[in-house]
């Protein structure tokens, strides 16, 4: 019979033999006696190493644990985890939303300056604050203007519906758009 003394989340001396007891059934030991409802929300460290199941097979002495060995044990929140996961996926959701959205206006500009789209249905003047018709000029200024302007009502649509992040997001694609434009075009 072999002794583990366990500190952190429970403390105290476990009695067991090295060679049948795995990482596993320490944990589960550990958990019941801290109280914690899921043996894997716990972790523990032994000679500043994790303490992993591995496939199983593997017992304590082949672990390197030894007689008196000290384990620190700590809970760990398995639903923080579970967050984080899901924060992640979730901004790699937004990540591919938003280079759809800049996607679909980079096409969008490109076709009506190509002509592929009616000049009569989707035609856009603009007028300075004087009233006088502006000029677009070449192609790259008609092609970011649209862009900046299509990604610009875009974002408008997401601070209705108070998607914040989302909106300053297209709001800076659009501002890049812009910034492609000669100087006077924007004046």
């Amino acid at each position: 019979m072999a002794k583990l003394r366990i500190a952190g989340t429970w403390v105290g001396v476990i009695d067991l033999e090295l060679e049948n007891w795995t990482v596993a059934m320490l944990r589960e030991e550990v958990a019941k006696r801290s109280n914690a409802q899921r043996p894997d929300s716990i972790n523990l460290i032994s000679a500043g190493k994790v303490l992993k199941d591995g496939d199983g097979s593997q017992n304590l002495t082949q672990l390197g644990i030894r007689n008196n060995a000290k384990i620190l044990a700590t809970r760990v929140s398995v639903d923080e985890g579970k967050s984080l996961e899901q924060e992640l996926m979730a901004e790699e959701e937004r990540s591919r939303r938003l280079a759809r959205v800049k996607a679909a206006a980079t096409a969008l500009s490109k076709r009506h300056v190509d002509g592929s789209l009616p000049i009569e249905d989707f035609n856009i003047e603009l007028e300075n604050q004087g009233g006088q018709k502006v000029q677009l000029g070449t192609e790259t200024d008609q092609r970011a203007v649209m862009m900046g302007l299509m990604l610009h009502e875009n974002a408008k649509n997401l601070l209705t519906r108070q998607l914040y992040k989302d909106a300053l997001e297209v709001l800076t694609m659009g501002e890049e758009a812009f910034s492609l434009c000669d100087p006077k075009v924007l004046e």
